[in-house]
C-alpha cells in the first residue's frame, strides 16, 4: 500500500497512543549501557543497549511524521522545533556541567580534548570526531567524559535526512516500505563492507548505522498500514521471540567481536519484534509496561547523558578504576540528576506555550556551549589544577597505543586479532597478553620504516589472558573469551600461514606463589593456583605448546617478562590530588634489577629451561633495557618511561623493544 495523502485513520491514531512498554524497553536499554560502563567485564554486551535505542527512535519518529503527513499537518519547521525542545535542554545542562567538572579536575591537554568533544556534542557530530580519534573500545575510552555522545550524533544525523526523505516520498506517492527496505539494505551493506577495512568507522559512521533506525521505520509502516496482521497469537510470538533474541544478544555479543556487523541483528531484531508485538502482548504488558520500568524509561535520556561523565571523572580523579561501591553510588547519583533534570528542566520547558521562542533560545544556548567548547579546545580555558611540575607524571597515565594506526583488525576462527602488513615474505605471530601488546608501536614503526625487510606480524593477543593452553583466567565472567582466543592464537601459530612465533606475557604475575586467579584444566579435573600441581600443569602445557610449534617447523621465541614494579609506576612519582594540588615526590626510586631477578628467580629459571628444552630462543628484555643492575625509570626529559607498573609507554616501546627485531626478520633462530 502506498503512503498517499489521506485523512487520518483509526489505525494511525492507535499508533500514536502512548505505549508504556516502549518506555520499559528504553529502561532495559539504558540499564544495559549503565551496567556495561560500570562493570564492563561482568556485563560485556551491555553496549548493545544503544542499538535498542536506535530502533525505538526510528519507530517513533517514523510513526509521528508519517501520521502527520497523512493528516496534512506535517511541518519541517515544527518537527525541528519539537526536536530542539526534546533534545537540547538536558544536553545543554550536562555539557555545561561536564565542562565545569573538566575545568575543576582535568589537566590542560585533557581539558582541550574535552572542549573539542563538547563542541562536537553540541553540534551533533561527536561520532565523526571520535571516528577520527580512536575506537569505542580503546584503552583511553574511560578518560573521555563525553564519549557516549557519539550515539546522539548518529540519531540527530538521521533526523536531518529521514524527515526530508519521508516528505519527498509522501509527495510523490512512493511506497514507504520499499524506500525504507532499500535504505536498510544499502546501510547494512555499507556496515558489512566497512567492518573489515575500517571497524572504527563501521561503529561510528551514520551510514553504517542508519539501517538500525530504519528497521524501526519499517515497524512503524507495518503498524500504520497493516495493524490487522498482528493478531493476539502473532503478537505473543513476536513478544517471546524478541525476548529470546535479546537474551541471545546479551549472552553472545562482546567487545572482542566485530561489531555492528551481523551480530547487531540480534538486538535490532529483538527490538523490532518487541515493538511490533504491541503493548498488549504478554511480555510487553506484564513486564515492560510495569510502572518501575516505564518510569525509568521516561528519564532514560538524561540518565544516559549523566552517567558516563560521572564514571569517567571518577576514574580520572583516582587515576584508576573506582571501587565497585563508588561506581554503584555514581550510578545512583546519575539517576537522581536525571530525575531532577527531567522534572525541573525538561518538563517546564516543554510546557511553555511560546514553542518557537523557547526553541530559538535553546538553540542560542547550544551555540554558546559549542563556542565555549571551541575555546576550551583551543586552550583558551585554563586549567584549575595546580600540578607544581608533576604534569609529566600525570600525562604518562593511560598513555596507550594499542591497536595503533599501523594495525588493522584481522579475523581468525571468529576472533579479531590485529595485523601489521608488510611486503616481506613470511608471517610472525605474537601470542600473549597486554605485555605483548605494548610492543605494538615498535612493531608498526619497524614495518613502516622498512616494509620490505620486516615480515608481516599478527598480534594474536588478549589483555589479561595468559598464552597457556588449557588454562582459565578467573573470574570466568570477566575473561569469557580467554580460552577461545588462546586456542585460535595457537591454531594460527601452528598453521601454514605462520613461520615464526613469539610468546610473551606477564609470566611472573601468573606464576606467583600467591596467584589465585588461574585454573588449569587436566582431563576432567580442574586444579587451582597456587597449588603446586596446578603450576606444574601450567608449565607442562606451555612446554607442550612450544614443542609442538617447534615440531611443526616454526621458529619459536619465548620472551621473559620485562622489568615491572612499583618504581616504574608514574603514580609513585607524585603526591596530592587534583583537588588540593599535585606535587612531585622528593626522590624517584631507581629500579633494582638484581632484586627483581631474585624475587622471580624460580619462574624465570623454569621458563628459561622450557625454552631450552623445546628449541625456542629465550629473550630476556632486561638485557636490552637495563645496564649495571638498574633499569631506567625516566627519559632524558624527566618523563616516565612506563604508563603503569608493567607497561611501557608507546614512545619508549617504539625505540627500546629492539629485542623483537630478530623475530620479524628472516633467518634461523639463534
Amino acid at each position: 500500500m502506498k503512503l498517499m495523502p489521506a485523512p487520518l485513520r483509526a489505525t494511525d491514531l492507535h499508533a500514536l497512543t502512548y505505549r508504556a512498554d516502549i518506555d520499559g524497553l528504553r529502561a532495559v536499554a539504558v540499564l544495559a549501557v549503565l551496567l556495561y560502563h560500570a562493570w564492563p567485564a561482568w556485563f560485556p554486551s551491555g553496549f548493545v543497549g544503544v542499538d535498542i535505542f536506535f530502533v525505538i527512535s526510528g519507530y517513533l519518529i517514523t510513526s509521528i511524521i508519517a501520521t502527520q503527513l497523512a493528516a496534512g499537518s506535517f511541518s519541517i519547521a515544527d518537527f525541528y522545533v519539537r526536536r530542539v525542545r526534546r533534545i537540547f535542554p538536558a544536553l545543554i545542562v550536562v555539557l555545561l556541567a561536564t565542562l565545569a567538572g573538566g575545568w575543576a579536575i582535568l589537566l590542560q591537554h585533557e581539558l582541550r580534548q574535552l572542549g573539542r568533544h563538547a563542541a562536537g556534542g553540541a553540534g551533533f557530530v561527536a561520532n565523526l570526531l571520535l571516528w577520527r580519534e580512536a575506537g569505542y573500545f580503546d584503552n583511553a575510552a574511560v578518560t573521555k567524559p563525553l564519549l557516549h555522545l557519539w550515539s546522539l550524533g548518529v540519531e540527530e544525523q538521521f533526523y536531518i535526512v529521514w524527515p526530508l526523505l519521508l516528505w519527498a516520498v509522501f509527495r510523490r506517492g512512493v511506497n514507504l516500505l520499499w524506500v525504507a527496505a532499500a535504505l536498510f539494505v544499502l546501510s547494512m551493506g555499507a556496515n558489512l563492507a566497512m567492518l573489515g577495512s575500517d571497524p572504527v568507522g563501521a561503529f561510528f559512521s551514520p551510514v553504517t548505522r542508519f539501517w538500525e533506525l530504519m528497521s524501526g521505520g519499517v515497524a512503524a509502516y507495518l503498524h500504520l498500514h497493516h495493524q490487522a496482521l498482528f493478531t493476539a497469537g502473532r503478537a505473543r510470538a513476536l513478544s517471546l521471540g524478541g525476548a529470546v533474541l535479546l537474551g541471545l544478544g546479551f549472552w553472545l555479543i562482546g567487545p572482542q567481536l566485530a561489531f555492528p556487523g551481523w551480530w547487531a541483528l540480534l538486538p535490532v531484531g529483538a527490538t523490532f519484534a518487541l515493538v511490533l508485538a504491541g503493548r498488549d502482548a504478554p511480555l510487553n504488558h506484564l513486564l515492560l509496561a510495569r510502572r518501575p520500568l516505564a518510569a525509568l524509561g521516561l528519564v532514560s535520556y538524561p540518565l544516559y547523558l549523566w552517567h558516563w561523565p560521572l564514571l569517567s571523572f571518577a576514574y580520572i580523579a583516582a587515576g584508576q578504576k573506582p571501587a565497585a561501591p563508588l561506581r554503584a553510588a555514581l550510578l545512583g547519583l546519575a539517576l537522581v540528576l536525571a530525575v531532577l533534570t527531567y522534572r525541573l528542566v525538561e518538563l517546564p520547558l516543554r510546557a511553555r506555550r511560546a514553542r518557537v521562542r523557547v526553541a530559538c533560545s535553546l538553540a542560542g544556548l547550544m551555540a554558546g556551549v559549542a563556542a565555549l567548547g571551541v575555546a576550551a579546545g583551543a586552550g583558551l580555558l585554563r586549567e584549575r589544577v595546580d600540578t607544581h611540575g608533576a604534569a609529566p607524571y600525570l600525562a604518562a597515565l593511560n598513555d596507550s597505543d594499542f591497536p595503533g594506526p599501523g594495525l588493522a583488525p584481522w579475523r581468525y576462527q571468529g576472533i579479531v586479532f590485529q595485523r601489521a602488513q608488510s611486503r616481506a615474505p613470511g608471517l610472525t605471530v605474537l601470542l600473549g597478553d597486554s605485555v605483548m601488546q605494548q610492543y605494538g608501536p615498535h612493531v608498526t614503526a619497524a614495518i613502516a620504516g622498512a616494509p620490505e625487510r620486516y615480515r608481516s606480524v599478527v598480534f594474536a593477543t588478549a589483555g589479561g589472558c595468559p598464552p597457556i593452553e588449557h588454562t582459565v583466567r578467573l573470574p570466568r565472567l570477566r575473561y569469557p573469551l580467554c580460552g577461545r582466543t588462546t586456542a585460535a592464537a595457537y591454531a594460527l601459530a601452528n598453521s601454514a600461514q605462520a613461520d615464526t612465533v613469539v610468546i610473551g606475557a606477564a609470566w611472573y604475575g601468573y606464576f606467583a606463589p600467591s596467584q589465585h586467579e588461574l585454573l588449569v584444566e587436566h582431563g576432567k579435573d580442574t586444579l587451582a593456583f597456587p597449588a603446586p600441581a596446578a603450576q606444574e600443569l601450567a608449565y607442562a602445557s606451555l612446554q607442550a605448546s612450544l614443542a609442538r610449534l617447534h615440531a611443526n617447523g616454526k621458529r619459536v621465541f619465548l620472551i621473559l617478562q620485562p622489568p615491572a614494579g612499583a618504581a616504574l609506576d608514574p603514580q609513585s612519582m607524585y603526591t596530592g590530588s587534583r583537588w588540593r594540588g599535585i606535587h612531585p615526590v622528593a626522590r624517584i626510586a631507581p629500579f633494582d634489577l638484581t632484586a627483581y631477578f631474585a624475587r622471580h628467580a624460580a619462574a624465570r629459571a623454569r621458563l628459561a629451561a622450557i625454552g631450552r628444552a623445546t628449541g625456542a630462543t629465550v629473550i630476556e628484555p632486561a638485557d636490552t633495557l637495563c645496564q649495571n643492575g638498574t633499569c631506567p625509570v625516566l627519559d632524558e626529559a624527566g618523563a616516565p618511561l612506563y604508563t603503569d607498573s608493567i607497561h611501557m609507554r608507546p614512545t619508549y616501546a617504539r625505540r627500546a623493544a629492539s629485542f623483537l627485531d630478530q623475530a620479524m626478520l628472516g633467518g634461523r633462530a639463534r
